[in-house]
């Protein structure tokens, strides 16, 4: 791949990561979350929960720095 191509194909992940930041953030979208972790037995599911939730939003926002482009000093 190209830079070009790999920065659209990093902006493009990063998107879909923030649709799902977004999902995960909603009530619903918590609540499912915290009832999965604490279904597999979690101690502390909401906490884990929010790990996840703040996982993938701060990888959303790395990923878009990749994407976006540089830049360049003199």
């Amino acid at each position: 791949m190209t830079r070009r191509d790999d920065q659209a194909w990093l902006a493009g992940l990063a998107e879909t990561l923030t649709e799902v930041d977004e999902f995960l953030r909603s009530p619903a979208g918590h609540a499912a979350l915290n009832d999965f972790y604490a279904t597999r037995g979690s101690i502390s599911p909401g906490f884990d929960a929010g790990n996840l939730i703040d996982a993938v939003g701060f990888t959303a926002l790395w990923l878009r720095g990749k994407a976006a482009p540089q830049a360049r000093h003199s």
